[in-house]
């Protein structure tokens, strides 16, 4: 099999405009914003928009081809020299098939998409995110993505279990099939060969079973990867090649205790993530991706949300970092949750699934498959439990290896519903629809016939569900929506529950769209859109389990929101309240040394300690103890006035041949080098040999009139650049009274 990476030197046409571009590319991470938007609240006020991808590809003379797309951020017809292929629709990996199509001395691929406001309701975005391959068949190959790598251990022996799809579109023939698996250092940790014979015009699935030496398991700790290669060596020696990465992992369900991973207990605790960054909109790279998950982890976390099918290279992250994802396959199913969805949109849901399961089978990270995110199906309208059946029992075909759940919600009852459970005075409100329908258990008999097709519940926002739910069907439980206004409350009744295998906050770190009036980003995450801490992540910390944080913050006398800042002139000789966050049980306080008091924290007052003081400038310290010793102390201090500019890097020395990307850290500084929290200076950045990707701050209703200029928020601004080439790029940031900073970053291939 021969496989053609697409991705490099795409025109790009949206409007008038003509430019060159590589994939993955989304058109309207710079497009200006749409404010009186009528479907603004949801997606971040990005306007109707259309653009078209086109390239010319190779020409195939024989043999079975298949274009392979994944992550199309809006949807878009494929164009084959004029011609209707197929559409893209989602973000899961699409195929096509190009067999006899592509001839001649050019063929030309386009891909025309459109984005609209009333998508979704969260970002779209405009492009591909993940890629675009082309693969070409020999009369005698494998069939595209049917490698599958399942591991088993036996009388203290390691083996892969490879299962391959070959296709012989020729006469009956005789060939080798040979399976190598190299380690992580790339050295062979095993080989197994299979002489075959295959009849002529025949597809059939083989399976080797290959001993793995000196077996390492995949961990969140030591996230260990092998390498497999499976080779078809025909009679003339001529080779075919398919290989995947995989990683040694066993999956089990106890129906009393819970999920076991490699023989552990494990608990899953983790955040849904969307597919779409606030700095590169619907570009999926693998070194934001490693950064943005490295910093959900870093909270404590071990697991992320995803809904629909992520692409490659978030999954490569997640492999290489050792996090595990849950995936749900679907966004919705029969019903939308946008106005353009509907019952035509799922017309091609096994297909989908297929797709989606391929694409994540062979990832050690992928926990579990989710049907869909949080549907009314499961309730079983428009026929959602049959539906949910069969979407359940095709996962299984093709992956058995892991357990499968849907996830619903306490819904509105419908009156017929609440008819047919024997309700018959209700009020109008929905509240009172759902009190109603409470008094029948109704939530709990009408997803019956969805939950019994899945091995894992999925509750969204229903903890205080969990503690009944093991006196009634006994069936095991994950939180795969809570919110972080919970987050004490959910967690607390996933970790006494032994049947409740995870908890998942329902956003992990701001992003595009979704957010509420004039908000261009959401807030809900445990992380801003720059990745950076808030103080719920910092609470989110202690009730996973660290034991030395001490984190001050300060009701906002205005909006009672808690920021880390100790600058509030307005109010001063007023009083102001100070909530100290810690994993310790008692907190003293401290202004300029002078004591304020001592509060109790710990499980009794949720962690929490809340001192009211009066403001003067100065420096606050809270130092925690646990069991009458010092566990932590932190300080916050008044800062003085913008003096300078501070440049950090995520990373430094970059590598061009994974496509890393420069992140840039602007942070205000006054003239002791302290980030001043309420700096709003315009800042202006310039790159000298690389581009200039994405300029942003944390500020969910941020405005910007150019794209090299962003003010800064809470005294911090981001950027994204990447490398022309080999050697050195050089970014400088000037703002108005700063003193500008440079930094450099190297490139290797």
């Amino acid at each position: 099999m021969k496989s053609v990476d697409l991705n490099a030197k795409w025109k790009i046409t949206s409007g008038d405009d003509v430019s060159v571009c590589d994939l993955p590319y989304d058109a309207t991470v710079n497009i200006a914003k749409d404010y009186a938007c009528a479907f603004g609240e949801r997606n971040g006020y990005r306007p109707d928009a259309a653009v078209t991808l086109t390239k010319d590809i190779p020409t195939v003379k024989s043999g079975k081809t298949t274009l392979y797309i994944s992550g199309a951020c809006g949807r878009g017809d494929v164009m084959l020299n004029g011609e209707l292929v197929g559409r893209l629709d989602g973000y899961a990996p699409n195929s096509f098939d190009l067999t006899g199509k592509l001839s001649g001395l050019r063929n030309t691929l386009a891909l025309q998409m459109v984005s609209s406001a009333q998508m979704s309701d969260k970002y779209v975005g405009l492009g591909i995110a993940g890629g675009v391959k082309l693969f070409t068949q020999n009369k005698l190959d494998f069939e595209c993505d049917s490698l599958f790598v399942k591991t088993e251990t036996a009388d203290g022996k390691t083996y892969a279990v490879v299962s391959v799809t070959v296709r012989n579109d020729g006469e009956a023939v005789k060939f080798t099939l040979d399976c190598s698996v190299a380690n992580a250092r790339g050295k062979r940790a095993g080989k197994k060969q299979r002489k075959i014979f295959m009849r002529a015009s025949s597809v059939k699935t083989f399976v080797v079973r290959v001993r793995i030496t000196k077996a390492y398991e995949w961990t969140v700790n030591d996230p260990y990867m092998y390498r497999l290669t499976a080779k078809i060596i025909a009679p003339d020696n001529a080779e075919r090649a398919l290989s995947t990465s995989f990683g040694i992992v066993t999956r089990m369900l106890n129906g009393e205790r819970g999920l076991y991973i490699n023989g552990k207990n494990t608990l899953l605790m983790g955040a849904y993530v969307s597919h779409a960054d606030a700095a590169l909109g619907g570009v999926c790279n693998y070194s934001n991706e490693k950064r943005r998950f490295t910093a959900l982890k870093n909270i404590g976390y071990n697991a992320v949300h995803f809904v629909e099918c992520p692409a490659e290279a978030a999954l490569d992250a997640l492999d290489d970092i050792g996090m595990y994802a849950f995936v749900d396959l679907f966004s919705h199913l029969r019903a939308g949750k946008s106005p353009l969805d509907g019952h035509e949109l799922f017309a091609d849901g096994v297909s989908c699934t297929e797709a989606s399961v391929r694409a994540l089978r062979n990832h050690p990270c992928v926990v579990m498959y989710g049907v869909a995110d949080d549907v009314p199906e499961c309730y079983g309208r428009h026929g959602g439990h049959k539906l949910i059946a069969d979407i359940a029992e095709r996962i299984r075909q093709i992956d058995d290896t892991r357990p499968i759940t849907v996830s619903a919600r306490e819904e509105v009852p419908t009156v017929k519903e609440l008819e047919e459970a024997g309700v018959r005075k209700i009020g109008d409100t929905d509240a009172a629809l759902i009190n109603a329908g409470r008094e029948k258990d109704l939530f709990d008999t009408l997803t019956a016939g969805a939950f019994d097709s899945v091995d894992v519940c999925g509750f969204n926002y229903l903890y205080p569900l969990y503690e009944t739910e093991k006196f009634k069907r006994n069936r095991l439980i994950v939180g795969a929506r809570t919110s972080s206004d919970r987050a004490f409350e959910s967690l607390d009744e996933t970790e006494k529950n032994g049947r409740v295998i995870g908890d998942f906050n329902d956003c992990g770190i701001d992003y595009p769209g979704g957010g509420k009036l004039n908000e261009i980003i959401t807030t809900r995450g445990d992380l801003d859109a720059m990745c950076d801490e808030k103080p719920q992540s910092v609470y989110k910390r202690i009730l996973l389990g660290a034991r030395d944080v001490v984190y001050i913050t300060v009701l906002d006398p205005d909006t009672d929101e808690p920021v880390p800042m100790w600058n509030w002139p307005r109010h001063l000789g007023r009083e102001v309240t100070v909530k100290v966050y810690t994993s310790g049980v008692v907190v003293a306080l401290y202004l300029d040394g002078r004591l304020i008091g001592r509060k109790l924290a710990g499980k009794l007052n949720r962690h929490v300690a809340t001192f009211t003081t009066e403001y003067y400038p100065g420096t606050l310290e809270a130092v925690a103890y646990f069991k009458g010793v010092e566990c932590a102390r932190t300080t916050l201090k008044t800062a003085g006035s913008p003096k300078s500019i501070k440049l950090s890097a995520y990373e430094k020395n970059l590598s061009l041949e994974r496509g890393d990307l420069g992140f840039l850290y602007v942070d205000v500084c006054d003239k002791e080098g302290e980030i001043v929290p309420y700096a709003m200076r315009e800042l202006e950045i310039t790159v000298t040999d690389g581009k200039l990707l994405g300029f942003i701050n944390a500020d969910p209703m941020l405005r910007k009139n150019a794209f090299d200029r962003c003010p800064a928020y809470g005294g911090k601004a981001f950027a994204v650049i990447k490398p022309d080439g080999e050697g050195k790029t050089v970014v400088k940031v000037t703002g108005d009274g700063l003193t500008s900073s440079k930094l450099t970053f190297k490139a290797r291939d």
